[in-house]
């Protein structure tokens, strides 16, 4: 059985280090590596004071490198923080080349996103999620990502199919972003208060991390079966 068209891949955030990757120079593993740590000391300040502002100087020092290296690599430092979010819906959107030709789209959809999380890739996402809601600006960009999720979506819609109306593909792609962010909230609402101490770490535990999963699929279920819950509720 035939497979769909592999998306043209994103700009790589965070070079692959998986066997299947190929060979990589020891240029490009060092710049992963400066990458890395820049990313996982953003998200270790954030951490340790949600509240408190990031200066570049102070992420750039925690990182282990110079401030002109840090914007370098990275635009902003929300940027970097939102890493982990980019590559997820990266990986969700890539997995959709994967599939047989004959999947339908919404189908799809629900095996490319099922096929890119997992408790444990989901946790460095829903920590993000949870610490920008202190961080407006974090959380913008969030949003951002997630419009450029849907964007992808409906490119690959579009190149995979020349027939496919326009309008079909872009509704259909804010649908299922919007069905993904329904979820990430849904589960967030559900926490409670995360910001004592200890609460951020409970959320993420894997109970809660499997929660998230299964909302997640059962959003984007809702949406391929055309919301069967429903059917049978009048207004």
């Amino acid at each position: 059985m035939t497979t769909r068209r592999n998306l043209s891949p994103a700009p790589p955030v965070l070079p692959d280090d998986s066997p299947g990757a190929g060979p990589v120079s020891r240029r490009e593993q060092n710049k992963a590596a400066t990458r890395r740590a820049i990313v996982t000391a953003a998200v270790d300040i954030l951490r340790a004071n949600p509240d408190e502002p990031i200066t570049a100087d102070r992420l750039a020092d925690a990182a282990g490198v110079s401030r002109r290296t840090f914007f370098n690599y990275f635009g902003s430092i929300e940027a970097a923080l939102n890493v982990p979010m980019d590559n997820f819906l990266d990986l969700a959107v890539e997995n959709l080349g994967t599939l047989p030709e004959d999947t339908p789209v919404a189908e799809a959809a629900v095996r490319a996103i099922r096929d890119a999380i997992s408790a444990d890739a989901l946790r460095p996402v829903a920590e993000l999620f949870l610490l920008a809601e202190s961080n407006p600006q974090l959380a913008r960009l969030q949003l951002e990502s997630w419009n450029t999720c849907a964007e992808r979506i409906v490119e690959f819609l579009r190149e995979d199919d020349a027939d496919v109306p326009p309008l079909a593909a872009s509704t259909f792609a804010q649908a299922l972003v919007g069905a993904g962010r329904a979820a990430f909230a849904h589960w967030g609402s559900e926490l409670g208060d995360h910001s004592a101490e200890g609460g951020l770490a409970r959320s993420l535990g894997r109970p809660s991390l499997e929660r998230l999963q299964a909302t997640v699929i059962e959003a984007l279920t809702q949406l391929r079966d055309g919301f069967p819950a429903l059917r049978s509720t009048c207004l």
